[in-house]
């Protein structure tokens, strides 16, 4: 029988060996007796085996007993027809082969796939017949093979001289963590930070020169406390990769890291937009530029083979660090701008208002040893009124400041190989949640309401429980997108193609509070100190079983729909924290909530209404009492109660 075999590299739980392999094949650990006639299932499609020894045993070529339960690869030619039916060979029609090619996507483990030998293969046990056209390294495995561990700056900040310049004393309250190590074994849950936690690296030890002359780590003289699995991660470059250590079991032997007083995505644009010069600069390998102190390294450490090595610097994948470097970015910046973990950003309101503060910012850095760079192709300290920062396009220089999306992010996310996938309706729970990760970004930057993707987030929430709920979460498997959630998608894809400028800064003209009982709802509308119309009404059908939150939204989708006509801001007087919520962030955890959110601001929309929700305590609450019984005055009527501005901070 004449068939055209493809060698491919199968990663074993045995070890490495290379087969002659035949097509994609399901293995879920069964026994040969649980395969009806040497069948297998292939993508939920039952087909026959070819003969492939020769004999009279219907086999794979392989052989079984050495398969973990898992995704196996197996790929080759056209095949012929076998017994009971025609044989399925990927090579078949350029139709299947597509299909199969963005199935590989969904492959966890088992096997991965090289159109060139990796470094760690020998000549001689790889094939260099080609493999699957398009096909790199199945996701789950490492995909820089190769690549060289990008060099990493050998300058240390000063830790001391950062901390005197600390004046709130947030950074002072986390830098025991570096310095001290009495106050680092607190920290543990247990109270035992004896560790003794080893899982080795693969692949690592070619990088050890690398890092032993950058002064990242050095060979560890003694067993570490916890030898934590290294790997790399590939930079933007494409060129070098990035070390990261998965610091998970360490992790939960801590206690959770306080807050990192990262400024909230809309809060940081709109404080950019208030501004009409800034200079952007960035940490040269921020990370690596805080020491930590010997006797703390010992529990950052590298399992690797022949000598463990310890890291000498903040290391990335410990839940502390990134609180740690957002607070000391913050010292950097105090009273001169922003800064988005190791990006800083130095703000004025005029050229010489910019300088200045750039002239004090460089002093600052330099007093405590920072290195930073310019950010792509601009001069460091130069002051400029258009710029990319954080993903965010910005251009102070305008009539009215406005942002967008970095069109480069936009143009990858829209056009990436996740959503593509995503959007057949085939993807690994890991590309689906890149790509919703990035939907959630863009529709931060773009103010476009998340609530108007309501099947979108009901899935990603589905997911996502069903991720953290796992004792082993598999994010390479393939997860079936649902119709609803992928017209969503592509509806947002659309949008972020398009990239519009967002404008900020619009005036607020009235107020329109409302409320909801357990059976009735209300709502007014307010300008210029008295109410100039209102409405009120009793829930009836499923509405009046409803959760007294959704009676919350029905209430203020009531207000807009009905009330607001006018241009322009509207503030939204809420007694309700979860609405305010929702409101402002422009989705809810709720699939009927979203619904009827989407409907109130998509008439906002049309209207040119900016909705600002304003959380009110009950008591002054002035929709309040007509959900009570009490009519509606004649309008226009002053207002019974004086005007609250409370937030939803006073809850805390």
């Amino acid at each position: 029988m004449a068939v055209t075999w493809t060698r491919a590299w199968w990663r074993w739980t045995g070890g490495p060996t290379t087969r002659p392999v035949e097509r994609v094949v399901r293995v879920d650990g069964r026994s040969r007796a649980d395969e009806p006639g040497g069948e297998r299932q292939a993508f939920g499609r039952w087909v026959k085996r070819p003969r492939v020894d020769g004999g009279k045993r219907r086999g794979d070529g392989c052989d079984r007993r050495s398969l973990s339960p898992t995704w196996v690869l197996a790929v080759g030619g056209p095949q012929p027809a076998g017994r009971g039916g025609r044989g399925v060979g990927v090579g078949r029609d350029a139709s299947r082969l597509a299909g199969l090619q963005r199935r590989l996507q969904g492959i966890a483990g088992g096997l991965a796939v090289y159109d060139e030998a990796p470094d760690n293969v020998s000549s001689s046990t790889y094939s260099s017949t080609p493999s699957l056209p398009g096909c790199r390294v199945a996701p789950g495995r490492r995909a820089d093979a190769g690549l060289p561990l990008a060099r990493v700056t050998s300058n240390r900040i000063d830790l001391r001289a950062l901390a005197a310049m600390d004046g709130v004393g947030r950074f002072r309250e986390v830098l025991p963590m570096l310095m001290d190590p009495v106050a680092f074994a607190e920290a543990f849950v247990s109270g035992d930070a004896a560790g003794g936690c080893r899982v080795p690296s693969r692949g690592m030890e070619r990088h050890r020169a690398t890092l032993r002359s950058c002064g990242v780590a050095s060979d560890a003289r003694s067993r570490p406390a916890f030898a934590m699995k290294a790997f790399t991660t590939p930079k933007k470059d494409g060129r070098t990769a990035r070390l990261v250590l998965d610091a998970r079991p360490l992790n939960d032997a801590m206690r959770r890291p306080p807050s990192m007083d990262l400024p909230r995505l809309r809060d940081f644009i709109a404080e950019v937009e208030r501004h009409r010069f800034a200079m952007q600069c960035d940490g040269v390998s921020y990370f690596y530029q805080f020491p930590v102190d010997a006797s703390i390294s010992r529990y950052f450490g590298i399992g690797m083979k022949g000598c463990d090595m310890l890291l000498n610097v903040l290391c990335m994948g410990w839940s502390w660090a990134p609180c740690i470097a957002q607070r000391a970015s913050n010292v950097l910046v105090r009273d001169l701008g922003l800064a988005w973990v190791d990006n800083f950003l130095v703000l004025g309101g005029t050229l010489d208002e910019a300088e200045r503060n750039v002239a004090v910012f460089r002093k600052r850095a330099q007093a405590a040893r920072v290195e930073v760079r310019a950010e792509g192709d601009d001069a460091l300290w130069q002051v400029r009124s258009r710029f990319v920062c954080v993903g965010v396009e910005f251009d102070l220089a305008a009539e009215t400041q406005r942002h967008r999306l970095d069109p480069a992010w936009a143009e990858r996310w829209v056009d990436g190989s996740g959503m593509t996938a995503v959007l057949s309706g085939r993807a690994t729970a890991r590309q689906f949640a890149e790509v919703f990760g990035g939907a959630v970004w863009a529709t931060d930057i773009l103010a476009v309401p998340r609530c108007h993707f309501a099947a979108l987030l009901s899935f990603a929430g589905r997911l996502g429980g069903r991720m953290v709920g796992a004792a082993a979460p598999v994010w390479d498997e393939v997860v079936d997108v649902p119709p609803s959630a992928r017209r969503e998608l592509g509806a947002l894809r659309k949008i972020v193609r398009e990239n519009p400028w967002v404008v900020g800064g619009v005036p607020e003209d009235t107020g329109s509070p409302s409320d909801a009982s357990s059976r009735a709802w209300a709502a007014l509308l307010e300008a210029e100190g008295r109410f100039v119309d209102g409405r009120q009404g009793v829930f009836a059908g499923p509405d009046a079983d409803a959760h007294i939150n959704l009676k919350e939204m029905l209430a203020f989708a009531e207000g807009v729909v009905r009330l607001c006509w006018a241009p322009g801001a509207q503030r939204c007087r809420i007694d309700n924290a979860a609405v305010v919520g929702a409101v402002a962030k422009g989705s809810s955890s709720s699939y009927a909530a979203n619904r009827v959110l989407s409907r109130s601001l998509r008439v906002a929309g049309r209207r040119g209404i900016v909705l600002r929700p304003d959380w009110v305590p009950s008591g002054g609450q002035l929709a309040d009492p007509y959900t009570r019984g009490t009519s509606l005055p004649r309008f226009p009527a002053q207002l019974p109660l004086p005007r609250s501005r409370a937030t939803p901070f006073d809850l805390f």
